[in-house]
Protein backbone atom coordinates (compact mmCIF):
# COMPACT_ATOMS: atom_id res chain seq x y z
CA UNK A 1 0.00 0.00 0.00
CA UNK A 2 2.86 2.71 0.61
CA UNK A 3 4.25 1.85 -2.44
CA UNK A 4 0.29 2.51 -4.66
CA UNK A 5 -0.03 5.95 -2.55
CA UNK A 6 3.53 7.08 -3.49
CA UNK A 7 2.35 6.61 -7.35
CA UNK A 8 -1.15 7.97 -6.33
CA UNK A 9 0.44 11.44 -5.39
CA UNK A 10 2.58 11.46 -8.36
CA UNK A 11 0.35 10.33 -11.22
CA UNK A 12 -2.79 12.79 -12.49
CA UNK A 13 -6.40 11.49 -12.11
CA UNK A 14 -6.66 10.39 -15.54
CA UNK A 15 -3.23 8.62 -15.55
CA UNK A 16 -4.32 7.02 -12.10
CA UNK A 17 -7.97 5.67 -13.95
CA UNK A 18 -5.61 4.63 -17.14
CA UNK A 19 -3.23 2.55 -14.92
CA UNK A 20 -6.46 0.72 -13.19
CA UNK A 21 -8.23 0.47 -16.20
CA UNK A 22 -4.67 -1.72 -17.40
CA UNK A 23 -4.42 -3.83 -13.85
CA UNK A 24 -8.29 -4.66 -14.41
CA UNK A 25 -7.29 -5.56 -17.66
CA UNK A 26 -4.31 -7.39 -17.14
CA UNK A 27 -6.24 -9.29 -14.23
CA UNK A 28 -9.36 -10.65 -16.72
CA UNK A 29 -6.72 -11.96 -18.83
CA UNK A 30 -4.90 -14.37 -16.47
CA UNK A 31 -8.16 -15.46 -14.23
CA UNK A 32 -9.83 -16.90 -17.26
CA UNK A 33 -6.93 -18.48 -18.31
CA UNK A 34 -6.23 -20.48 -15.35
CA UNK A 35 -9.90 -21.52 -14.84
CA UNK A 36 -10.06 -22.92 -18.65
CA UNK A 37 -6.68 -24.76 -18.29
CA UNK A 38 -7.95 -26.48 -14.85
CA UNK A 39 -11.34 -27.53 -17.06
CA UNK A 40 -9.56 -29.28 -19.77
CA UNK A 41 -10.64 -32.97 -20.15
CA UNK A 42 -7.56 -35.60 -19.25
CA UNK A 43 -6.46 -38.17 -21.51
CA UNK A 44 -8.04 -40.73 -21.09
CA UNK A 45 -6.02 -43.78 -19.61
CA UNK A 46 -5.42 -46.72 -21.53
CA UNK A 47 -7.89 -49.18 -20.77
CA UNK A 48 -6.09 -52.61 -22.32
CA UNK A 49 -2.88 -51.70 -20.00
CA UNK A 50 -3.47 -52.29 -16.06
CA UNK A 51 -1.40 -49.62 -13.71
CA UNK A 52 2.09 -51.64 -12.94
CA UNK A 53 2.60 -52.25 -9.91
CA UNK A 54 5.59 -52.21 -7.25
CA UNK A 55 7.50 -55.36 -8.37
CA UNK A 56 7.90 -58.62 -6.02
CA UNK A 57 11.56 -58.84 -3.56
CA UNK A 58 11.82 -62.00 -5.43
CA UNK A 59 10.98 -61.13 -9.26
CA UNK A 60 13.66 -59.73 -11.74
CA UNK A 61 12.48 -56.90 -12.93
CA UNK A 62 14.49 -55.47 -16.13
CA UNK A 63 14.18 -52.19 -18.46
CA UNK A 64 10.92 -50.56 -18.83
CA UNK A 65 8.65 -53.71 -18.67
CA UNK A 66 8.05 -53.27 -15.00
CA UNK A 67 8.75 -49.79 -14.33
CA UNK A 68 11.31 -50.16 -11.35
CA UNK A 69 13.02 -46.50 -9.90
CA UNK A 70 13.95 -43.69 -12.24
CA UNK A 71 14.22 -43.67 -16.09
CA UNK A 72 18.04 -43.22 -16.80
CA UNK A 73 19.62 -39.54 -16.66
CA UNK A 74 16.67 -39.25 -13.84
CA UNK A 75 17.51 -37.25 -10.83
CA UNK A 76 16.01 -37.83 -7.07
CA UNK A 77 15.12 -34.52 -4.95
CA UNK A 78 17.40 -32.70 -3.29
CA UNK A 79 20.04 -35.01 -5.06
CA UNK A 80 21.61 -32.02 -6.36
CA UNK A 81 22.16 -29.79 -3.96
CA UNK A 82 25.05 -29.68 -2.26
CA UNK A 83 23.56 -28.42 1.10
CA UNK A 84 21.75 -31.22 1.41
CA UNK A 85 25.36 -33.45 2.48
CA UNK A 86 24.77 -35.18 5.97
CA UNK A 87 22.98 -37.87 7.57
CA UNK A 88 19.48 -38.67 8.62
CA UNK A 89 18.11 -41.15 10.78
CA UNK A 90 15.07 -43.23 9.85
CA UNK A 91 12.04 -44.53 12.10
CA UNK A 92 13.44 -48.02 11.36
CA UNK A 93 16.43 -47.59 12.58
CA UNK A 94 18.57 -46.99 9.41
CA UNK A 95 20.36 -43.71 7.90
CA UNK A 96 19.99 -41.92 4.81
CA UNK A 97 22.91 -40.36 3.70
CA UNK A 98 23.41 -37.98 0.98
CA UNK A 99 26.91 -36.92 -0.37
CA UNK A 100 28.67 -33.83 -2.05
CA UNK A 101 28.48 -35.96 -5.16
CA UNK A 102 24.42 -35.96 -5.25
CA UNK A 103 24.41 -39.66 -4.06
CA UNK A 104 21.77 -41.09 -1.74
CA UNK A 105 23.23 -44.25 0.38
CA UNK A 106 20.75 -46.02 3.10
CA UNK A 107 22.41 -48.35 5.29
CA UNK A 108 20.42 -50.77 7.44
CA UNK A 109 20.24 -51.05 11.49
CA UNK A 110 23.67 -53.21 11.20
CA UNK A 111 25.79 -51.17 9.02
CA UNK A 112 25.41 -52.70 5.84
CA UNK A 113 24.12 -50.67 2.55
CA UNK A 114 20.49 -51.57 1.49
CA UNK A 115 20.25 -49.20 -1.03
CA UNK A 116 22.28 -46.58 -3.43
CA UNK A 117 21.24 -44.42 -6.13
CA UNK A 118 22.93 -41.51 -7.53
CA UNK A 119 21.96 -38.67 -10.25
CA UNK A 120 23.28 -40.53 -13.38
CA UNK A 121 20.42 -42.82 -12.19
CA UNK A 122 21.97 -45.65 -11.54
CA UNK A 123 20.69 -47.61 -8.05
CA UNK A 124 21.54 -50.98 -6.49
CA UNK A 125 19.77 -53.07 -3.95
CA UNK A 126 21.59 -54.93 -1.43
CA UNK A 127 20.44 -57.99 0.96
CA UNK A 128 20.57 -58.22 4.51
CA UNK A 129 23.61 -59.27 4.77
CA UNK A 130 25.12 -56.36 2.99
CA UNK A 131 25.78 -58.22 -0.72
CA UNK A 132 24.67 -56.79 -3.59
CA UNK A 133 21.13 -58.36 -4.60
CA UNK A 134 20.58 -55.56 -8.07
CA UNK A 135 22.03 -53.28 -9.90
CA UNK A 136 20.53 -50.86 -12.50
CA UNK A 137 21.80 -48.14 -15.15
CA UNK A 138 22.88 -47.57 -18.49
CA UNK A 139 19.53 -49.81 -19.51
CA UNK A 140 20.63 -52.44 -17.91
CA UNK A 141 19.28 -54.80 -15.19
CA UNK A 142 22.18 -56.90 -12.94
CA UNK A 143 20.94 -59.03 -10.48
CA UNK A 144 22.70 -61.75 -8.12
CA UNK A 145 21.06 -65.17 -7.25
CA UNK A 146 21.87 -67.23 -4.34
CA UNK A 147 25.11 -69.28 -5.61
CA UNK A 148 25.78 -65.49 -6.56
CA UNK A 149 25.22 -66.14 -9.90
CA UNK A 150 25.23 -62.87 -12.08
CA UNK A 151 22.44 -62.23 -14.24
CA UNK A 152 21.82 -59.08 -16.88
CA UNK A 153 19.22 -58.06 -18.54
CA UNK A 154 18.38 -55.84 -21.37
CA UNK A 155 14.99 -54.62 -22.17
CA UNK A 156 14.68 -52.56 -26.03
CA UNK A 157 12.73 -51.86 -29.04
CA UNK A 158 10.49 -55.36 -27.76
CA UNK A 159 13.48 -57.42 -27.60
CA UNK A 160 14.52 -58.92 -24.25
CA UNK A 161 18.47 -59.96 -23.64
CA UNK A 162 19.15 -62.49 -20.88
CA UNK A 163 22.82 -63.33 -20.16
CA UNK A 164 24.67 -65.11 -17.49
CA UNK A 165 28.15 -65.29 -19.00
CA UNK A 166 29.67 -68.35 -20.43
CA UNK A 167 27.43 -68.27 -23.65
CA UNK A 168 24.54 -68.84 -21.36
CA UNK A 169 21.48 -66.81 -21.57
CA UNK A 170 18.48 -66.25 -23.83
CA UNK A 171 16.97 -63.58 -26.53
CA UNK A 172 12.90 -63.38 -26.57
CA UNK A 173 11.51 -61.62 -29.97
CA UNK A 174 7.87 -60.70 -30.70
CA UNK A 175 6.15 -61.20 -33.49
CA UNK A 176 2.52 -61.96 -34.93
CA UNK A 177 0.42 -64.40 -35.79
CA UNK A 178 -3.05 -64.09 -37.04
CA UNK A 179 -3.39 -60.82 -35.41
CA UNK A 180 -2.08 -61.89 -32.19
CA UNK A 181 1.54 -61.21 -30.37
CA UNK A 182 3.70 -63.96 -29.78
CA UNK A 183 7.45 -64.58 -27.82
CA UNK A 184 9.81 -66.34 -29.27
CA UNK A 185 12.81 -67.19 -27.00
CA UNK A 186 16.85 -68.66 -28.06
CA UNK A 187 18.18 -70.50 -25.41
CA UNK A 188 22.02 -70.10 -26.16
CA UNK A 189 24.05 -72.50 -23.90
CA UNK A 190 26.90 -75.74 -24.19
CA UNK A 191 27.68 -73.77 -27.75
CA UNK A 192 23.86 -74.54 -29.90
CA UNK A 193 20.54 -73.27 -28.75
CA UNK A 194 16.97 -74.23 -28.62
CA UNK A 195 14.03 -72.54 -29.17
CA UNK A 196 10.31 -72.03 -26.93
CA UNK A 197 7.33 -69.79 -27.79
CA UNK A 198 5.33 -67.50 -25.68
CA UNK A 199 2.09 -66.08 -25.27
CA UNK A 200 1.85 -62.46 -23.39
CA UNK A 201 -1.27 -61.79 -20.76
CA UNK A 202 -1.69 -59.32 -17.79
CA UNK A 203 -2.63 -60.84 -14.33
CA UNK A 204 -3.30 -58.63 -11.70
CA UNK A 205 -1.54 -55.99 -13.54
CA UNK A 206 1.94 -58.21 -14.55
CA UNK A 207 2.80 -58.49 -18.01
CA UNK A 208 3.19 -62.28 -17.87
CA UNK A 209 4.50 -64.58 -20.47
CA UNK A 210 2.57 -68.18 -20.64
CA UNK A 211 4.58 -71.36 -22.30
CA UNK A 212 3.61 -72.48 -25.81
CA UNK A 213 3.90 -75.83 -26.87
CA UNK A 214 5.75 -76.11 -30.23
CA UNK A 215 4.48 -79.91 -31.34
CA UNK A 216 1.18 -81.08 -30.45
CA UNK A 217 -0.25 -84.89 -30.10
CA UNK A 218 -3.32 -87.02 -30.50
CA UNK A 219 -5.56 -86.73 -27.43
CA UNK A 220 -4.73 -90.89 -27.35
CA UNK A 221 -1.34 -90.09 -26.44
CA UNK A 222 -1.89 -87.74 -23.12
CA UNK A 223 -4.69 -90.24 -21.99
CA UNK A 224 -1.84 -92.73 -22.40
CA UNK A 225 0.42 -90.71 -20.14
CA UNK A 226 -1.81 -89.68 -17.29
CA UNK A 227 -3.78 -93.13 -17.02
CA UNK A 228 -2.30 -96.03 -15.22
CA UNK A 229 -0.19 -98.61 -17.34
CA UNK A 230 -1.53 -102.25 -17.21
CA UNK A 231 1.55 -102.65 -14.08
CA UNK A 232 4.31 -100.76 -12.59
CA UNK A 233 7.58 -100.54 -14.51
CA UNK A 234 11.26 -100.38 -13.32
CA UNK A 235 13.51 -97.83 -15.24
CA UNK A 236 17.57 -97.34 -15.08
CA UNK A 237 18.23 -93.95 -15.76
CA UNK A 238 22.15 -94.49 -15.69
CA UNK A 239 22.62 -91.54 -13.97
CA UNK A 240 25.55 -93.25 -11.97
CA UNK A 241 28.69 -91.71 -13.88
CA UNK A 242 26.73 -88.02 -13.84
CA UNK A 243 28.18 -85.35 -11.59
CA UNK A 244 25.22 -83.45 -11.09
CA UNK A 245 23.93 -86.70 -9.64
CA UNK A 246 27.08 -87.55 -7.11
CA UNK A 247 26.38 -83.53 -6.06
CA UNK A 248 22.44 -84.09 -5.30
CA UNK A 249 22.61 -87.61 -4.45
CA UNK A 250 21.06 -86.79 -0.91
CA UNK A 251 18.29 -84.92 -2.02
CA UNK A 252 17.03 -87.02 -4.41
CA UNK A 253 16.30 -90.21 -5.21
CA UNK A 254 14.27 -91.62 -8.13
CA UNK A 255 11.06 -94.11 -8.02
CA UNK A 256 12.03 -97.58 -7.87
CA UNK A 257 9.11 -97.95 -10.21
CA UNK A 258 6.53 -95.81 -12.74
CA UNK A 259 2.67 -96.71 -12.46
CA UNK A 260 2.24 -94.18 -15.02
CA UNK A 261 4.36 -91.81 -17.21
CA UNK A 262 3.22 -88.90 -15.10
CA UNK A 263 5.67 -90.48 -12.50
CA UNK A 264 7.99 -90.75 -14.79
CA UNK A 265 7.91 -87.55 -16.21
CA UNK A 266 8.26 -86.28 -12.62
CA UNK A 267 11.87 -87.93 -11.98
CA UNK A 268 12.73 -86.72 -15.74
CA UNK A 269 11.86 -83.21 -14.80
CA UNK A 270 13.50 -83.29 -11.47
CA UNK A 271 16.56 -84.45 -12.64
CA UNK A 272 16.96 -81.46 -15.34
CA UNK A 273 16.24 -79.60 -13.22
CA UNK A 274 19.49 -80.28 -10.69
CA UNK A 275 21.38 -80.87 -13.44
CA UNK A 276 21.09 -77.22 -14.65
CA UNK A 277 21.36 -76.01 -11.36
CA UNK A 278 24.80 -78.21 -11.41
CA UNK A 279 25.69 -76.92 -14.50
CA UNK A 280 24.92 -73.27 -13.61
CA UNK A 281 27.08 -73.50 -10.53
CA UNK A 282 30.02 -74.81 -12.30
CA UNK A 283 29.66 -71.93 -14.54
CA UNK A 284 29.42 -69.59 -11.81
CA UNK A 285 32.33 -71.09 -10.14
CA UNK A 286 30.55 -72.89 -6.88
CA UNK A 287 29.54 -76.58 -7.72
CA UNK A 288 33.22 -77.49 -8.66
CA UNK A 289 34.69 -75.55 -5.56
CA UNK A 290 32.13 -77.05 -2.96
CA UNK A 291 32.33 -80.53 -4.00
CA UNK A 292 36.22 -80.10 -2.96
CA UNK A 293 35.77 -78.01 0.17
CA UNK A 294 33.15 -80.65 1.06
CA UNK A 295 34.71 -84.00 0.57
CA UNK A 296 38.21 -83.71 -0.93
CA UNK A 297 38.37 -87.28 -0.92
CA UNK A 298 35.14 -88.64 -2.57
CA UNK A 299 32.03 -88.01 -3.73
CA UNK A 300 30.22 -85.06 -2.58
CA UNK A 301 26.15 -84.94 -1.27
CA UNK A 302 23.45 -82.29 -1.22
CA UNK A 303 21.45 -82.76 1.52
CA UNK A 304 17.60 -81.62 1.73
CA UNK A 305 16.54 -79.14 4.25
CA UNK A 306 15.16 -81.22 7.35
CA UNK A 307 14.61 -80.76 10.63
CA UNK A 308 18.01 -82.55 12.50
CA UNK A 309 15.91 -83.04 15.89
CA UNK A 310 14.05 -85.42 14.04
CA UNK A 311 15.82 -88.88 13.25
CA UNK A 312 12.95 -90.10 11.14
CA UNK A 313 13.05 -87.59 8.79
CA UNK A 314 14.83 -88.84 5.48
CA UNK A 315 17.41 -86.39 4.16
CA UNK A 316 16.09 -86.63 0.80
CA UNK A 317 12.89 -85.31 -1.10
CA UNK A 318 10.21 -87.13 -0.05
CA UNK A 319 7.93 -89.64 -2.08
CA UNK A 320 4.92 -87.71 -0.57
CA UNK A 321 6.40 -84.87 -2.23
CA UNK A 322 7.36 -85.81 -5.08
CA UNK A 323 3.74 -87.90 -5.41
CA UNK A 324 2.13 -84.58 -5.26
CA UNK A 325 4.61 -83.10 -8.48
CA UNK A 326 3.08 -86.13 -10.28
CA UNK A 327 -0.38 -85.31 -9.34
CA UNK A 328 0.36 -81.97 -11.51
CA UNK A 329 2.10 -83.49 -13.94
CA UNK A 330 -1.24 -85.69 -14.29
CA UNK A 331 -3.76 -82.44 -14.30
CA UNK A 332 -1.85 -80.78 -17.17
CA UNK A 333 -1.98 -83.84 -19.43
CA UNK A 334 -5.60 -84.48 -18.70
CA UNK A 335 -6.20 -80.07 -19.12
CA UNK A 336 -3.93 -80.99 -22.73
CA UNK A 337 -5.76 -83.50 -24.19
CA UNK A 338 -8.99 -81.57 -23.77
CA UNK A 339 -7.33 -78.60 -25.62
CA UNK A 340 -9.59 -77.29 -28.38
CA UNK A 341 -7.64 -74.84 -29.72
CA UNK A 342 -3.51 -75.06 -30.00
CA UNK A 343 -2.76 -71.58 -30.08
CA UNK A 344 -5.06 -70.92 -26.68
CA UNK A 345 -2.32 -68.95 -24.70
CA UNK A 346 -4.89 -69.41 -21.81
CA UNK A 347 -3.92 -72.85 -21.40
CA UNK A 348 -0.64 -71.85 -19.84
CA UNK A 349 -2.12 -68.79 -18.09
CA UNK A 350 -1.78 -68.76 -13.99
CA UNK A 351 -5.22 -67.29 -14.40
CA UNK A 352 -7.07 -70.81 -16.14
CA UNK A 353 -4.31 -72.95 -13.74
CA UNK A 354 -6.00 -71.33 -9.98
CA UNK A 355 -9.44 -70.87 -11.44
CA UNK A 356 -9.95 -74.87 -10.19
CA UNK A 357 -9.45 -73.89 -6.37
CA UNK A 358 -7.21 -76.93 -5.74
CA UNK A 359 -3.85 -76.45 -4.31
CA UNK A 360 -0.76 -76.69 -7.21
CA UNK A 361 2.95 -77.44 -6.85
CA UNK A 362 5.83 -75.59 -8.57
CA UNK A 363 9.65 -76.74 -9.08
CA UNK A 364 11.88 -73.94 -8.70
CA UNK A 365 13.52 -73.39 -12.20
CA UNK A 366 16.50 -70.84 -11.18
CA UNK A 367 17.88 -69.76 -7.90
CA UNK A 368 15.75 -67.25 -6.44
CA UNK A 369 16.21 -65.00 -3.08
CA UNK A 370 12.61 -64.92 -1.47
CA UNK A 371 11.06 -63.64 1.27
CA UNK A 372 10.12 -65.72 4.91
CA UNK A 373 8.84 -63.92 7.85
CA UNK A 374 10.54 -60.18 6.55
CA UNK A 375 13.86 -62.54 5.90
CA UNK A 376 15.91 -62.98 2.86
CA UNK A 377 16.14 -67.10 1.70
CA UNK A 378 17.01 -69.06 -0.91
CA UNK A 379 15.45 -71.09 -3.29
CA UNK A 380 17.49 -73.68 -6.29
CA UNK A 381 16.77 -75.43 -9.06
CA UNK A 382 14.59 -78.54 -8.43
CA UNK A 383 13.49 -76.82 -4.56
CA UNK A 384 9.31 -78.02 -4.50
CA UNK A 385 6.74 -75.34 -3.46
CA UNK A 386 3.19 -75.60 -2.91
CA UNK A 387 0.29 -73.06 -3.44
CA UNK A 388 -3.21 -73.36 -1.74
CA UNK A 389 -4.46 -69.77 -1.85
CA UNK A 390 -4.22 -67.65 -4.89
CA UNK A 391 -2.90 -63.97 -4.89
CA UNK A 392 -5.22 -61.07 -3.73
CA UNK A 393 -6.09 -59.18 -6.70
CA UNK A 394 -4.40 -56.47 -6.01
CA UNK A 395 -1.25 -58.55 -5.22
CA UNK A 396 2.07 -59.14 -7.58
CA UNK A 397 3.13 -61.88 -5.18
CA UNK A 398 1.54 -65.30 -3.99
CA UNK A 399 2.34 -66.93 -1.14
CA UNK A 400 3.42 -70.35 -1.14
CA UNK A 401 4.84 -73.07 1.24
CA UNK A 402 8.38 -74.62 0.79
CA UNK A 403 7.99 -78.52 0.61
CA UNK A 404 11.50 -79.65 -0.30
CA UNK A 405 14.41 -77.64 -0.05
CA UNK A 406 17.97 -78.08 -0.06
CA UNK A 407 20.16 -77.14 3.07
CA UNK A 408 20.97 -73.51 3.64
CA UNK A 409 18.26 -72.37 1.78
CA UNK A 410 14.37 -71.84 2.65
CA UNK A 411 13.13 -74.30 5.37
CA UNK A 412 11.17 -76.81 4.77
CA UNK A 413 7.12 -75.58 5.68
CA UNK A 414 8.46 -72.14 5.35
CA UNK A 415 5.74 -69.35 3.38
CA UNK A 416 7.31 -67.44 1.28
CA UNK A 417 6.48 -64.48 -1.51
CA UNK A 418 7.63 -65.84 -4.41
CA UNK A 419 6.81 -63.18 -7.43
CA UNK A 420 3.72 -63.43 -10.05
CA UNK A 421 6.40 -63.43 -12.87
CA UNK A 422 8.39 -66.30 -11.17
CA UNK A 423 5.90 -68.09 -10.53
CA UNK A 424 4.99 -68.51 -14.08
CA UNK A 425 8.54 -69.17 -15.04
CA UNK A 426 8.04 -71.90 -12.65
CA UNK A 427 5.09 -73.34 -14.60
CA UNK A 428 6.60 -72.96 -17.73
CA UNK A 429 9.10 -74.98 -16.80
CA UNK A 430 6.86 -78.05 -15.53
CA UNK A 431 5.25 -77.30 -19.45
CA UNK A 432 8.12 -77.29 -21.09
CA UNK A 433 9.42 -80.44 -19.40
CA UNK A 434 6.35 -82.31 -20.10
CA UNK A 435 6.81 -81.48 -23.87
CA UNK A 436 10.55 -83.06 -23.36
CA UNK A 437 9.52 -85.94 -21.82
CA UNK A 438 6.23 -86.97 -24.18
CA UNK A 439 8.67 -85.90 -27.10
CA UNK A 440 11.31 -88.47 -25.75
CA UNK A 441 9.08 -91.72 -25.08
CA UNK A 442 7.62 -90.64 -28.53
CA UNK A 443 10.51 -91.10 -30.30
CA UNK A 444 12.60 -94.12 -28.44
CA UNK A 445 9.41 -95.98 -28.21
CA UNK A 446 10.00 -98.80 -25.55
CA UNK A 447 13.27 -97.51 -24.25
CA UNK A 448 14.64 -99.04 -20.71
CA UNK A 449 11.28 -101.71 -20.95
CA UNK A 450 8.90 -98.94 -20.47
CA UNK A 451 5.69 -99.44 -22.33
CA UNK A 452 5.08 -98.43 -26.12
CA UNK A 453 3.14 -95.58 -26.90
CA UNK A 454 -0.08 -96.09 -28.91
CA UNK A 455 1.06 -96.32 -32.85
CA UNK A 456 -1.51 -93.39 -33.46
CA UNK A 457 0.67 -91.23 -31.03
CA UNK A 458 3.97 -91.81 -32.55
CA UNK A 459 2.30 -90.89 -36.06
CA UNK A 460 0.07 -87.81 -35.05
CA UNK A 461 2.41 -85.04 -34.19
CA UNK A 462 1.33 -82.03 -35.49
CA UNK A 463 3.72 -78.63 -35.48
CA UNK A 464 2.01 -75.41 -33.90
CA UNK A 465 0.76 -72.90 -36.06
CA UNK A 466 2.34 -70.32 -34.41
CA UNK A 467 6.02 -72.00 -34.64
CA UNK A 468 6.07 -71.48 -38.29
CA UNK A 469 6.10 -67.83 -38.29
CA UNK A 470 8.47 -67.34 -35.33
CA UNK A 471 11.61 -64.88 -36.65
CA UNK A 472 14.84 -66.65 -37.62
CA UNK A 473 17.41 -67.26 -34.13
CA UNK A 474 19.89 -64.98 -34.14
CA UNK A 475 23.65 -67.32 -34.95
CA UNK A 476 25.23 -64.48 -33.06
CA UNK A 477 23.18 -64.28 -30.17
CA UNK A 478 25.73 -66.14 -27.50
CA UNK A 479 28.59 -63.85 -28.54
CA UNK A 480 25.65 -60.63 -27.79
CA UNK A 481 24.90 -62.58 -24.56
CA UNK A 482 28.13 -62.74 -23.63
CA UNK A 483 29.29 -58.96 -24.12
CA UNK A 484 26.50 -58.16 -21.90
CA UNK A 485 27.51 -59.88 -19.44
CA UNK A 486 30.60 -58.38 -19.28
CA UNK A 487 28.96 -54.96 -19.60
CA UNK A 488 26.80 -55.87 -16.74
CA UNK A 489 29.82 -56.80 -14.85
CA UNK A 490 31.01 -53.45 -15.34
CA UNK A 491 28.37 -51.78 -14.40
CA UNK A 492 28.10 -53.61 -11.13
CA UNK A 493 31.70 -52.70 -10.21
CA UNK A 494 31.01 -49.23 -10.70
CA UNK A 495 28.04 -49.02 -8.50
CA UNK A 496 29.06 -51.06 -5.99
CA UNK A 497 32.15 -49.31 -5.53
CA UNK A 498 30.05 -46.08 -5.31
CA UNK A 499 27.63 -47.07 -3.14
CA UNK A 500 30.43 -48.16 -0.74
CA UNK A 501 32.57 -45.63 -0.52
CA UNK A 502 33.62 -43.77 2.23
CA UNK A 503 31.32 -41.17 3.67
CA UNK A 504 32.31 -37.51 2.89
CA UNK A 505 30.45 -36.10 5.85
CA UNK A 506 30.83 -35.64 8.43
CA UNK A 507 27.70 -34.20 9.99
CA UNK A 508 25.83 -35.82 12.58
CA UNK A 509 22.32 -37.81 11.61
CA UNK A 510 19.51 -35.85 11.89
CA UNK A 511 16.75 -37.36 13.78
CA UNK A 512 13.21 -38.29 11.92
CA UNK A 513 10.84 -36.03 13.54
CA UNK A 514 10.42 -36.03 17.08
CA UNK A 515 10.80 -39.78 17.15
CA UNK A 516 12.58 -41.62 19.32
CA UNK A 517 15.45 -43.42 17.69
CA UNK A 518 17.29 -46.53 19.05
CA UNK A 519 20.70 -46.03 17.77
CA UNK A 520 22.25 -48.99 15.67
CA UNK A 521 24.38 -51.50 17.42
CA UNK A 522 27.93 -50.58 17.10
CA UNK A 523 30.54 -52.98 15.68
CA UNK A 524 32.78 -55.84 17.50
CA UNK A 525 35.46 -54.38 18.38
CA UNK A 526 38.44 -56.22 18.06
CA UNK A 527 41.03 -56.98 20.49
CA UNK A 528 44.17 -57.26 20.13
CA UNK A 529 45.87 -60.57 21.73
CA UNK A 530 44.95 -64.05 22.16
CA UNK A 531 40.75 -65.64 21.13
CA UNK A 532 39.16 -67.31 23.71
CA UNK A 533 37.16 -70.58 21.31
CA UNK A 534 35.78 -72.80 23.80
CA UNK A 535 32.85 -75.54 24.08
CA UNK A 536 29.49 -74.63 24.22
CA UNK A 537 29.61 -71.09 22.31
CA UNK A 538 27.47 -70.23 19.57
CA UNK A 539 28.01 -69.40 16.46
CA UNK A 540 27.46 -65.41 17.44
CA UNK A 541 30.15 -65.98 20.23
CA UNK A 542 32.70 -67.03 17.44
CA UNK A 543 31.95 -64.31 15.09
CA UNK A 544 32.22 -61.74 17.65
CA UNK A 545 35.85 -63.06 18.84
CA UNK A 546 37.08 -63.90 15.48
CA UNK A 547 35.20 -62.68 12.91
CA UNK A 548 33.37 -64.16 9.93
CA UNK A 549 35.28 -67.24 8.37
CA UNK A 550 36.49 -67.93 5.13
CA UNK A 551 33.81 -70.66 4.23
CA UNK A 552 30.85 -72.18 6.00
CA UNK A 553 30.17 -75.66 4.89
CA UNK A 554 26.43 -76.91 6.23
CA UNK A 555 25.41 -80.38 6.52
CA UNK A 556 22.11 -82.04 7.28
CA UNK A 557 23.37 -82.39 11.92
CA UNK A 558 27.17 -80.09 11.98
CA UNK A 559 28.00 -76.44 10.61
CA UNK A 560 31.23 -76.74 10.39
CA UNK A 561 33.71 -72.77 10.31
CA UNK A 562 36.56 -72.28 8.38
CA UNK A 563 39.22 -70.09 9.13
CA UNK A 564 42.51 -69.64 7.81
CA UNK A 565 44.18 -70.74 10.88
CA UNK A 566 41.63 -73.44 12.51
CA UNK A 567 38.23 -75.43 11.99
CA UNK A 568 35.42 -74.94 14.39
CA UNK A 569 32.31 -77.64 14.44
CA UNK A 570 28.88 -76.41 15.70
CA UNK A 571 26.13 -78.82 17.01
CA UNK A 572 23.03 -77.47 17.38
CA UNK A 573 24.56 -74.32 17.02
CA UNK A 574 27.21 -74.67 19.81
CA UNK A 575 30.54 -75.17 19.89
CA UNK A 576 31.88 -79.07 19.71
CA UNK A 577 35.09 -79.72 17.80
CA UNK A 578 38.08 -77.26 17.28
CA UNK A 579 40.71 -78.13 15.10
Amino acid sequence: MTIHRRMSARLSASVQFAAIALLAAAVGFFVPGTASAKNQPKPAAHASRPAARAPSRSSRPSGNERGHGPASGASHPGMHDRSNVGTTRNRDGSTTFHNSRGAEITRNREGHVASFHDTRGHEARFGSNGRVREVRGNGMTVSRGPRGMRRTVVERDGMRRVAYGHGRGYISRPYSYHGHTYYSRAYYGHGGYYRSYYHPYYYHGVYLHGYMPAYYYPPVYYGWAYNPWPSPVAYAWGWGGSPWYGYYGGYFAPYPVYPSAAYWITDYMISASLADAYAAGVAAGVSGNAARLRNPGGAHLVYASFDVGNTTTPPTMTKAVKDAISEEITRELAAAQKTQDPSDGSTASLATLLADGQPHVFVANAGLTVTSAGQDCALTEGDVLSLTTPPAQDAATANLQVLASKQSECAIGAAVDVGLDDLQEMQNHLLANIDNAMAQMKDHPGQGGLPTPPAAAIQGTTQAPYAADAPPVDPNGAAELDQQAQQGAQLEQQVVADATAPDDSTGAAAPAGNVAVQEPPPAPVRHAGPITIALGQSEADVTQNKGQPVNIVKFPTKTIYIYSDMKITFVHGKVSDVE
